[in-house]
């Protein structure tokens, strides 16, 4: 393998009830919480009501800073960023999808310098310092939960945008699976499909190829993420799946399943955060669409053969072979629901060349462009919206 460093100073909890640690972990973290969330569904599933009492009975003071959307806002951030700052709080605690720990980590990091935030997407700066977070997710899918990514939308540009910094990680996580029971089926489709491409995108665009460790971890972790999602789709309420789920979808992005690999690409998210950003399509069903049509041009990958293998033991030998693991693929995506076109959500054809410009422009700050001509970006995104590759 590829030499590496791995750096995870999350503490995480994980189970039924974990919340009961809350009040002791959180003793020398600080007095006063932002307390970030989403539209109401943590109300209406009672997790509102659970970390409210931990909150109580930690003694903390907090501010509720609901309303965060999928798919998250610069503009929110920027509005959390100050009352932070003017309530003077000591730590961020995040609970919900990703999109709330993601705005969790940029007001985290903003109050510091919140002239600079955009900057950090932009990769025109790094942070420096930010307050310390606590996250609480109700949903699997982006291992924002163990990580130190976050991602936000600039509501003008709508260019959508990731960063990068060991100032983000999560200094406490708790992981409890009966607080994703209620997570509609749709969601959980497409919060496992999110997980499930941040392994298989670093499985396909590897620079060390060869069996590993880490290899068979990111073929357990992708057995596992089809499995389970089939299972708590169709039994919302079944503790192993949803235990399963949550758990491979935080390791999904936390770092050990691209140890030794060398370089890698999430050329599949560059032109998804296109969709998302644009259009406000829900991310894990944006990632289903371009990564079937990447399938479908690449199907001469050898990485893609081997993924093949190792996940659908099936034995790459000749074009039919491929075509039964491409078949293989698009049955799951079948099962999840997820088996659409760009044609089928709606996007107009007018707007494609508009969507390769600005994923190309991701490319490029990304530093990767030169590694991918617009022909490429191109062909993906004409195969995603009429289903098959345009010669």
């Amino acid at each position: 393998m590829k030499n590496f460093e791995f750096y995870l100073p999350t503490k995480v909890f994980f189970g039924k009830k974990v919340l009961r640690q809350f009040p002791k972990e959180v003793s020398g973290i600080g007095k006063k919480a932002l307390w970030v969330f989403g539209r109401g569904s943590i109300i209406r599933n009672g997790v509102y009501d659970q970390v409210k009492e931990v909150l109580k009975k930690a003694n903390i003071e907090y501010i509720e800073f609901g309303g965060v959307k999928a798919n998250p806002l610069l503009s929110k951030v920027l509005e959390g960023i100050k009352v932070a700052k003017e309530e003077k709080v000591d730590f961020i605690l995040a609970t919900g999808g990703g999109s709330v720990i993601d705005t969790a980590k940029a007001i985290a990091c903003g109050v510091f310098a919140e002239e600079k935030i955009w900057d950090f997407y932009e990769r025109k700066d790094s942070p420096t310092q930010a307050l310390p977070i606590i996250a609480v997710p109700t949903i699997a899918g982006t291992g924002s939960e163990l990580n130190n990514i976050s991602v936000i939308v600039n509501d003008e540009t709508k260019v959508k945008l990731s960063m990068n910094s060991p100032w983000i990680f999560p200094k406490l996580t708790f992981l409890d699976p009966t607080f994703t029971f209620t997570v509609p089926p749709d969601y959980t489709a497409y919060g496992a499909f999110d997980a499930f491409s941040h392994v298989f995108e670093v499985f396909i665009s590897r620079e060390y190829k060869k069996d590993c460790l880490t290899e068979d971890l990111m073929v357990a972790l992708m057995k596992n993420l089809m499995k389970w999602s089939k299972a708590a789709m169709y039994d919302p309420t079944n503790y192993e799946a949803r235990a399963n789920l949550m758990w491979a979808s935080s390791l999904a992005l936390c770092g050990l399943p691209k140890a030794g690999m060398g370089k890698y690409r999430f050329f599949i998210h560059a032109l998804e955060h296109t969709l998302s950003g644009v259009y406000d399509l829900p991310h894990g069903l944006g990632l289903a669409v371009i990564t079937y049509a990447w399938i479908k041009v690449y199907r001469k990958n050898k990485l893609l053969h081997k993924f093949f293998e190792k996940v659908f033991n099936i034995k790459i030998e000749d074009k039919i072979s491929i075509e039964m693991g491409i078949e293989v693929f698009e049955n799951w995506l079948r099962d999840l629901r997820l088996l659409y076109t760009l044609k089928d959500l709606k996007i107009p054809e007018k707007d494609l060349e508009y969507l390769i410009d600005k994923a190309y422009h991701i490319l490029t700050i990304w530093q990767v462009a030169d590694e991918y001509s617009k022909e490429e970006v191109s062909k993906v995104f004409y195969t995603a919206y009429f289903g098959e590759v345009k010669s």
